[in-house]
């Protein structure tokens, strides 16, 4: 069971502007139901002065809505997003952290607020264009699962999202792939179906300008130092690197290529190492969601939204869920997130913690 309706109802999509909210909403409305657009305004431009940012996508959603023939409308929501989203971005880097926005965003601001907003115009569900299915768990639940294609999944950002909030969420492109989609939008002559995807974190295109500007102590210059506390050279401001970074150490020599090892913000050191960089068979994740009815799994553990999932057993406590891996495996940053599998289907994740 994917997450479609069988009977027509009213239905609220989140519409970003681009290619994949634009056909999931026209196949809704093709499928039969009363179709409303939701745009959400980000405060994007006050965050790093580019023109238009936010408000350019609310445009184009609307353009796209009135071609469609449903009504849009706009939230506001640049004071949430900034509490929820932007703000403990940059903290977490200035304490050396790598964090992950797009999870934050879319378990404290995006889902949240687009469903309170969809239910109050009187829709049913809420459905986006992201690349995920919901299917059915053996109690009956909802359980998010990967997405027919395993190039564009987007599961690892959805990962928190609840069971009751699955049950209001539907996700019209989950059985499909991102060329199959392109072909919808040329039929259907939308004007965003050949508008690229933008790769790059939606509120900042150089998150160093946004951290000098709230925390300038994490881009003050420092020592990387190896293992041993020799000196072999100076990093730029401790924000601008994370676990695992080869390029752009500035340093050679003996020993190297050097990766970073560690991010010592007491001293505002970076500790490095050879190319082999960071590796552990034992994790720990933090803030951990688990929707396993048993406390212990093999797992296949996606440590990054690129990388491929590996063999784990995971043993969620309820407060944290420690990974053993059968041999050692190259770690991500602290602050990134891990996402479980059981098939293709999430029975959790969390945040990997300082002490992997």
């Amino acid at each position: 069971m994917t997450s479609s309706m069988s009977a027509t109802s009213k239905v609220a999509i989140g519409m970003s502007g681009g290619v994949d909210s634009s056909v999931a909403a026209a196949l809704l409305i093709e499928q039969g139901h009363e179709v409303v657009g939701i745009t959400m305004l980000l405060g994007l431009a006050d965050l790093h002065g580019r023109a238009g940012c936010g408000e350019d996508e609310a445009a184009l959603a609307k353009r796209v809505c009135a071609g469609l023939g449903i009504p849009h409308s706009v939230i506001d929501v640049a004071a949430e997003f900034e509490q929820a989203v932007v703000e403990p971005f940059v903290s977490a880097y200035a304490c050396g952290q790598t964090p992950n926005p797009c999870v934050w965003c879319n378990e404290r601001v995006k889902f949240r607020l687009l469903l309170a907003h969809a239910k109050a115009l009187g829709c049913k569900k809420l459905a986006t264009g992201h690349y995920a299915r919901i299917v059915q768990g053996a109690g009956g639940d909802p359980r998010l699962a990967r997405g027919a294609d395993t190039a564009k999944d987007q599961s690892y950002f959805l990962y928190r999202l609840s069971q009751d909030t699955l049950r209001d969420v539907i996700f019209p492109l989950g059985e499909m792939t991102k060329e199959q989609v392109r072909t919808q939008a040329r039929r259907l002559a939308l004007p965003v179906a050949e508008r690229t995807e933008s790769q790059e974190i939606c509120f900042s295109e150089d998150h160093h300008e946004l951290i000098s500007g709230r925390h300038p102590e994490a881009l003050v210059p420092g020592d990387i130092v190896n293992a041993d506390g020799v000196v072999l050279g100076r990093h730029k401001g401790i924000a601008r690197y994370t676990i695992g970074q080869r390029k752009g150490l500035g340093i050679g020599g003996p020993g190297g290529p050097y990766r970073v090892l560690r991010i010592d913000v007491e001293n505002n050191r970076l500790v490095v190492g050879g190319s082999e960089g960071p590796s552990t068979a034992q994790m720990t994740l933090v803030d951990p969601v688990w929707y396993a009815t048993d406390p212990g799994l093999s797992v296949r553990a996606q440590l990054r939204y690129r990388s491929a999932p590996l063999d784990a057993e995971a043993l969620y406590d309820g407060k944290t869920i420690a990974l053993l891996f059968a041999r050692d495996v190259s770690t991500t940053a602290p602050g990134q997130s891990v996402v479980l599998y059981l098939n293709d289907t999430v029975v959790g994740g969390g945040i990997l913690g300082e002490n992997v």
